[in-house]
């Protein structure tokens, strides 16, 4: 796949960060415009409109004649539908950008980008405004509006590249640079909340605000699952012999054996088993320390 568009916005990014080097850009300092700051809204914007057809075109989104394709209503709208683009998340990460405010910082650049109008999302709407008419609008190339067009042209790029990183360790997969190749923003990277015996993916709360997820890479996924199950099936087998003897000594004794009898001695056979120190579920076990990962684009797979 071509690095076209990728390249465009490295150039574009590279230019925003000579800004930097001239303003001290903080949240105060949001609002500075200028015909250069417009100029380089009006080149990210056409490159947003660009790779998001080429992205609808590739995944599956219905021709229309190109009068009809607009970027926005059709392109996003369509994509957004496939991936829930306008809940993912950035980070303006770059220490030349004194940003403090968390809204300023955590960025949405997607959110309501399938809109048009006064519904649209602001960035898209101040390249509307300056590219008809620069001169009133001017004040709407500033360089927020500009930060948060380029901070979704990085998603669509990375969606565009679609790369993958296949079996790291859950310990390379803290060193991975969540910035994939951009000196300005790092994309929301979602880590699976523990494996279920079943294979359940278990996604946390914010699965939807994050461009990549780490998922479990086949064959250690099936080794832990094992383990798991071995655990369980060890933990299960223990506690009913435990309650098997238990049960045998109580009608022995002529007690009844009630319902409520039999959880309460559950919970304390439970708490006499230790499936560890069996010798074939320890040798299980070590397939949890091998568990590998592979880190995709998070395409709403779960």
């Amino acid at each position: 796949m071509t690095t076209l568009y990728w390249q465009v916005f490295k150039n574009i990014e590279r230019e925003f960060l000579q800004l930097a080097d001239v303003i001290h850009i903080d949240d105060k300092q949001l609002g500075v415009y200028s015909m250069k700051i417009a100029d380089l809204l009006i080149r990210t914007v056409i490159e947003i409109e660009a790779i998001s057809k080429e992205l609808y075109l590739s995944n599956a989104g219905v021709i229309v004649p190109d009068e009809e394709m607009y970027f926005d209503t059709v392109c996003m709208k369509h994509l957004d539908n496939l991936w829930n683009l306008d809940r993912k998340v950035v980070y303006v990460v770059n220490p030349n950008l004194f940003l403090e405010q968390e809204t300023n910082k955590i960025l949405t650049p997607l959110h309501e980008a399938s809109k048009r109008g006064t519904s649209s999302v602001l960035w898209n709407r101040a390249y509307q405004a300056v590219k008809y008419n620069r001169v009133k609008e001017l004040e709407k190339g500033n360089i927020k509006n500009l930060l948060s067009a380029l901070s979704a042209l990085y998603i669509l790029n990375l969606y565009y590249k679609n790369q993958k990183i296949d079996k790291v360790s859950q310990e390379q997969a803290k060193n991975i640079d969540s910035n994939f190749g951009s000196e300005l923003f790092a994309a929301k990277t979602h880590f699976p909340n523990g494996l279920s015996s079943d294979g359940t993916y278990s996604k946390q709360a914010d699965y939807d605000e994050c461009v990549y997820i780490f998922n479990y890479e086949a064959e250690s996924k099936k080794n832990a699952i094992d383990a798991i199950k071995s655990v369980n099936d060890y933990s299960n087998t223990q506690i009913q012999k435990i309650l098997d003897e238990k049960i045998e000594e109580r009608i022995s004794k002529g007690l009844p054996v009630t319902e409520e009898w039999i959880n309460e001695e559950r919970i304390n056979a439970i708490k006499l088993i230790d499936p560890i120190k069996d010798v074939q579920v320890q040798k299980k076990l070590g397939a949890l320390g091998k568990l590998m990962y592979n880190l995709e684009l998070n395409k709403n797979q779960y």
